[in-house]
């Protein structure tokens, strides 16, 4: 594989990874638990746990986007991270 689409799959998984980690972590049984926080309180202390640094801002703007239901840009992970406890 080239070193550009290696990068393309590795950012692919981590998009997907934060999602499954929060959803893993809250004890959601679906992904599509997030969407409607079934386990509202769960969720909120999951993403707390989760260092935005460990995801690029790309990957938390999709949590938003999945989680809140808007697409919303942010200059860093932690922003994108706070706008889900927010919304939390």
């Amino acid at each position: 594989m080239k070193t550009g689409e290696n990068r393309r799959k590795n950012d692919q998984d981590r998009k997907a990874g934060l999602l499954d980690r929060i959803a893993a972590e809250s004890g959601c049984m679906y992904l599509s638990d997030l969407r409607g926080c079934v386990f509202k309180d769960r969720c909120r202390f999951a993403v707390a746990q989760i260092p935005a640094a460990e995801y690029p801002v790309k990957a938390w703007e999709d949590a938003v986007y999945y989680i809140v239901g808007t697409e919303e840009k942010f200059k860093t992970a932690e922003e994108a991270k706070q706008r889900i406890l927010e919304h939390l």
